[in-house]
């Protein structure tokens, strides 16, 4: 016998669909090639599912950015630099090649895009660069007195790290192995592995 779900689990049930479909039709087609249409037909849905979940494609698109700071668990201090960096590259390594990891990415690829053109979309996305930077400044923090920079510079420079290596990495695997971001983590840290 299976269970009904509550009306808040039936509507996070859905939000969850809805979103699935949009992050993975923009990183596919792109966001202006994607209908509400459908994103809502992908979901198995109406389009009036999108409107009372989330209003709008900018509402969507923050939706998606903030599910995915959601779903990134906070990490314990670091005893040392080269412990941390030792957990960054290993979880890189772990994660980079994932089918979920490289569709969010293809869809930020989008989010990016439609930021840098549309002034309106750019607050969410700015946002979501912010919060990533700030828990890896927090992170370092934790190690101020062994930083080779300040921990905000440092954060900037480890996202930059992160998507740049990847986006590569997603089109041509073979010249740009996941190790390339241990082997920049090493260079932007110094001693950082020891």
């Amino acid at each position: 016998m299976t269970e009904r779900l509550t009306r808040v689990q039936q509507q996070a049930a859905t939000r969850a669909r809805l979103l699935d479909a949009a992050e993975a039709l923009f990183g596919d087609r792109g966001i202006h090639q994607t209908s509400l249409d459908g994103i809502a037909a992908a979901a198995g849905l109406t389009k009036g599912a999108i409107y009372a979940n989330f209003g709008s494609k900018k509402d969507l698109i923050a939706a998606i950015l903030e599910r995915k700071l959601g779903a990134d668990e906070p990490n314990p201090p670091s005893p040392s630099l080269a412990a941390w960096a030792g957990r960054l590259g290993d979880s890189y390594a772990s994660a980079v090649d994932r089918p979920e990891i490289r569709r969010f990415a293809m869809a930020f690829v989008e989010l990016w895009l439609y930021g840098m053109r549309d002034e309106s979309a750019k607050a969410p996305l700015a946002q979501w660069l912010q919060t990533v930077r700030d828990a890896h400044a927090k992170e370092a923090a934790e190690l101020a007195d062994d930083l080779p920079i300040p921990a905000d510079q440092l954060s900037a420079l480890l996202l930059a790290l992160d998507l740049g290596v990847g986006l590569q990495r997603w089109l041509d695997p073979a010249a740009v192995p996941a190790e390339v971001y241990t082997t920049g983590l090493t260079a932007i840290l110094g001693r950082g592995r020891e």
